[in-house]
């Protein structure tokens, strides 16, 4: 089994978190959009960065017209702008007759109109191919979760909650498309602006920059302690929230259990409390984000009260253009932009980290049942089945079958009897390998069931279990369910020898009628006979019917035992049961006894014993007797 899901679970190791981001860009990195993404967020960066520049340049070129001074081109990103935009305003001086600082003033302030419009184009374009590639993400890991929980054992949903299961499959996988969407970008286009920016200020003063950076350790410092205090109490909020989902889906299976005993105050004071803790821990990170976010925006209005001051007295001297401060300080304003967003992106990776850690704990459970890798299909089989010395445990250590012994030959039927956890139903569960032995084997016509592929094993066998399932779909789609080849007339023929054809003729959909969730629109008896329309349509060499006719009333469990006993010749039978119409037909009975077989022959065998079996037969004679007398 693999790593337990468990409440509360919040230290993580730094490895494994680097593997988990990793994994969670693997799932988006081999799409098209990904690229065009990163070359459409260099594009807007680069059109950020030069914006601040035009605005500087305008200034500057205001003040030398305003001062008959000649317009010269300004330092740094502002000195590529201007040679990149003065070749056009000489075509514009040229062409329409302005001055040329009029020409100048004129294509700089359009050349902002163009920036943002083309920004906007690309802003447009960067959101458009982020839903895309956060919509294909999403699909493919709920894709991998999804499959992962149908192949997983038995034992797998034995130690975990649906709630919890659910939660990982809806929340989580939606916080890492949310992760896709938006987080990437940010943190993308965040990085790459910091560099062009911090490059734009070195260019333009380099000292005056140096006094820029005094404060970035002071905001690095306290988002470190923001994600350390943040990254808990997420997982403990995405655990509590799988525990909410946990007590509504239970509520919802069980309300007609709920309502029955009157517990609505009970469940509803449960809810109450489970709802609390996930207010109280959702309470907790507020407050934390409420001291973060202002402390990182008051840090960076220091930094920009100290850029003020010292570059103002710079413009004074002379040493620094009035354009330049200006562009200085809305370069400042843009880097401290994603600065101040360290806390809401930290955040986000720290969801996503943790949604990702939590999905992939699915997707990586081990599977215990698995196919060997040189396994073969089981393609046609006679029914011989033989269980050698097993044993099995459903923990590893408290052994609920001990050293089983049988043979069963093909086309016998054979009873199982037992008290409550004497070993029944492990013992049919075994066959089609919901679990593994822990030793011994269970072979089919001489082959360890091991040494067989699962799907293949399981083609051959039908199951009708006490608690049948029944899909809230239609009639016709519950019978012919895991049957790929299928003609009317067979599903007809199935439901009339399981007695349920005459009930479906007389709906108005007839086999087009939908059930409710799990079957709720039919009575017990009549999903019991839906599921043995299911098994008889398969047709299958081994049957299982785990006391299957439990459900239905006396004259009904004639009629189905009339359409079993059909079905029964030429196929190798289990059967669970304690009724004694199943019991004495039975080519071959063993009783169970604490995972043991405590008795086993043919019924008159076993009268004579003058044990277990003859207790539970008498007992069972004598209370039909009653009956009848009452």
């Amino acid at each position: 089994m693999g790593q337990q899901i468990s409440r509360g679970e919040v230290k993580r190791k730094q490895k494994p978190r680097l593997n988990t981001i990793k994994r969670i860009f693997g799932y988006i990195s081999h799409h098209w959009q990904l690229k065009a993404i990163l070359m459409l967020i260099v594009l807007t960066t680069i059109l950020d960065v030069l914006s601040p520049a035009v605005i500087g340049g305008i200034i500057d070129i205001v003040r030398d017209a305003a001062a008959g001074k000649a317009i010269k081109p300004g330092i740094g990103i502002g000195g590529v702008t201007f040679n990149f935009l003065y070749p056009i305003v000489s075509w514009v001086a040229s062409m329409s007759g302005f001055d040329p600082n009029q020409a100048t003033l004129l294509v700089f302030s359009l050349s902002l109109v163009a920036i943002s419009a083309i920004t906007g184009l690309f802003n447009y374009l960067q959101r458009y191919a982020s839903t895309i590639i956060s919509q294909k993400g999403s699909f493919d890991l709920r894709q991998d979760m999804y499959n992962s929980l149908l192949e997983q054992s038995f034992s797998f949903y034995d130690k975990q909650r649906t709630g919890q299961l659910m939660a990982r499959a809806t929340g989580d996988i939606n916080m890492l498309g949310r992760f896709f969407n938006f987080g990437l970008r940010m943190l993308l286009s965040s990085g790459l602006l910091t560099i062009m920016v911090i490059y734009s200020l070195v260019s333009i003063n380099p000292e005056l920059t140096l006094v820029s950076v005094v404060v970035l350790p002071f905001i690095l410092f306290a988002a470190r302690k923001y994600s350390q205090k943040i990254g808990p109490l997420w997982r403990a909020v995405r655990e509590q929230n799988g525990v909410i989902t946990s007590v509504i889906q239970e509520n919802l299976s069980g309300v007609r259990v709920v309502r029955g005993f009157s517990r609505e105050p009970f469940e509803e004071e449960k809810f109450y409390r489970e709802c609390e803790k996930y207010f109280d821990v959702n309470v907790n990170m507020a407050k934390i984000r409420a001291f973060f976010m202002p402390l990182a925006s008051f840090i960076s209005s220091i930094g920009i009260v100290m850029i003020i001051w010292h570059g103002g007295g710079q413009v004074i001297s002379g040493t620094l253009s009035l354009g330049s401060m200006v562009a200085f300080y809305f370069y400042l304003a843009r880097l401290m932009r994603p600065i101040r967003m360290i806390g809401f992106m930290t955040s986000m990776f720290v969801r996503a980290t943790t949604a990702g850690d939590r999905v992939f704990e699915i997707i990586d459970a081990e599977i215990d049942v698995s196919d060997r890798e040189d396994a073969e299909d089981l393609k046609t089989i006679e029914g011989r089945i033989n269980f050698e010395e097993v044993w099995f445990s459903y923990d590893g250590e408290n052994m609920v079958l001990r050293d089983i012994n049988l043979e069963v030959k093909p086309g016998e039927t054979i009873a199982i009897l037992g008290a409550t956890g004497s070993g029944k139903s492990s013992i049919i569960n075994l066959i089609p390998r919901f679990y593994d032995v822990t030793k011994g084997a269970i072979k089919i016509d001489g082959k360890d069931i091991r040494d067989l592929t699962i799907k293949s094993l399981r083609e051959h066998i039908g199951i009708v279990r006490q608690d049948p399932f029944i899909f809230s779909t239609t009639l016709w789609e519950n019978i012919v369910y895991g049957v790929k080849v299928v003609k009317f007339d067979d599903v007809v023929k199935a439901a009339r020898r399981a007695k349920i054809h005459e009930f479906i003729s007389s709906l108005p959909d007839r086999y087009d009628t939908r059930v409710g969730e799990r079957g709720v629109t039919l009575s017990g008896g009549q999903k019991q006979r839906v599921a043995i329309a299911r098994a008889l349509l398969k047709n299958p060499k081994i049957l299982i019917l785990d006391d299957s006719t439990s459900s239905v009333d006396t004259q009904t469990e004639y009629e189905i035992q009339q359409a079993l006993d059909e079905l029964l010749v030429d196929r190798t039978t289990f059967i669970i049961t304690q009724r004694l119409s199943s019991i004495k037909k039975a080519d071959y009975i063993i009783v169970l006894e604490d995972g043991n077989i405590a008795e086993e022959g043919r019924h008159e065998e076993l009268m004579e014993l003058n044990g277990i079996y003859r207790s539970l037969y008498e007992t069972q004679v004598s209370e039909i007797d009653e009956g009848r007398e009452a």
